[in-house]
């Protein structure tokens, strides 16, 4: 599975909820990847997440302050679930910051902190399972696009060696720790493209698809109506076993885009706030600024300040995001725009922090709709 450089410029986006992309220079060359073994997923220790594995990555704090379009504040604690119905397989975004071409199996801080701000809040609805994998780094990506720049061949990079952890972690819990139960597939950047992958080979129209409880694909690349057989875009909130793709954009952004695009046809866009058309209320959770009392809770939870709706154009289909009238509009846009390392990327760093509150509540809908009908 290979990449364009323009697309894998985009992967480079991904930053984690709390931050900003972190800066990784570009190197002179690019170190060796060294050895990438098959990784075995019965080791609890190649897991970030899992039941009974956590370093304090998913458990670390998630209580919010929430702050609706009026400003009033409300704090809004985190509550996870005692013992969920489901799991959620999560697939993080190019995040590592090693030096070589394929990451390690030990995530460093930003892998971790792109996995706390993206999959442990799905607590509160599932079992989290959290695979580390050999993923392309950014280093690799930056490498790759200064090498373009120059006119200069690029590495020949592919996702075979990802996939093939990815694929691996699937088959060892679907095997040692699925037993029948329902599933959500969470992906982002990287991630997304990685899953899209696995559910085409390992879940549509086989028998796993009757576990899939949802698919969420954020970030997407090349995902369209056509990517999956049996699996459709979900259209209801009450609708199991579907597929939510989105890439987000400001209204009013009229440039080139990176994401929600394809080479052929139509790029799937289903938002979160509004699965069955039109513009929907973000529930969205970021860290908390600089300038935040020092008592507040480490996030805050925008409610009713952010609006989104699926559009789609010449260019594709994305999620345009509006910042909503109110005393923090401004404020609020300004620090949106901090997460966009350039306009063609838009708010993708943020395509599952704005949408996290409704994908969270929908995810639960989901759920007692798989288990109704099982």
């Amino acid at each position: 599975m290979r990449l364009s450089v323009s697309v894998l410029a985009g992967l480079i986006a991904s930053a984690p909820l709390a931050a900003q992309m972190p800066v990784v220079p570009v190197p002179a060359s690019l170190p060796a990847h060294g050895d990438t073994p098959t990784v075995d997923y019965a080791q609890p220790g190649n897991w970030i997440c899992r039941p009974g594995v956590d370093d304090g990555t998913c458990s670390a704090n998630l209580d919010a302050m929430r702050i609706d379009a009026a400003g009033a504040r409300t704090l809004a604690p985190y509550v996870a679930a005692k013992d969920p119905p489901i799991d959620c397989f999560y697939v993080y975004p190019t995040a590592s910051t090693d030096k070589t071409l394929y990451s390690d199996l030990v995530p460093d801080a930003e892998e971790k902190r792109s996995v706390h701000g993206q999959a442990a809040r799905l607590g509160a609805q599932c079992r989290v399972f959290v695979p580390a994998y050999h993923q392309l780094t950014i280093t690799a990506l930056r490498y790759s696009m200064a090498q373009s720049a120059v006119g200069k061949a690029a590495p020949n990079f592919d996702f075979g060696i990802p996939y093939r952890d990815v694929l691996a972690a699937w088959r060892s819990y679907m095997a040692r720790d699925n037993h029948g139960r329902g599933v959500v597939l969470v992906g982002h950047s990287q991630g997304a493209i990685l899953l899209k992958q696995l559910i085409a080979e390992e879940i549509d129209g086989k028998p796993a698809q009757k576990l899939l409880v949802a698919a969420y694909l954020a970030g997407n690349v090349g995902l369209d109506q056509a990517s999956f057989k049996a699996i459709l875009p979900c259209t209801a909130a009450n609708q199991a076993g579907c597929v939510v793709a989105w890439s987000t954009y400001f209204e009013g952004y009229d440039g080139p885009r990176v994401f929600g695009a394809t080479a052929g046809g139509a790029a799937l866009c289903v938002s979160p706030a509004a699965i069955g058309g039109g513009r929907g209320t973000l529930d969205g959770f970021l860290g908390k600024p600089s300038f935040a009392p020092a008592g507040d809770p480490p996030l805050i939870e925008m409610a009713g300040q952010l609006s989104g709706e699926c559009v789609t154009d010449a260019q594709g289909a994305v999620l345009r995001v509006r910042v909503e009238p109110g005393p923090n509009a401004e404020l609020l846009r300004l620090g949106l725009q901090r997460y966009s390392p350039a306009p063609p990327w838009g708010l993708h760093p943020l395509d599952i922090s704005l949408v996290q509150g409704n994908m969270i509540e929908l995810i639960g809908q989901q759920s007692r709709s798989w288990l109704t009908k099982r």
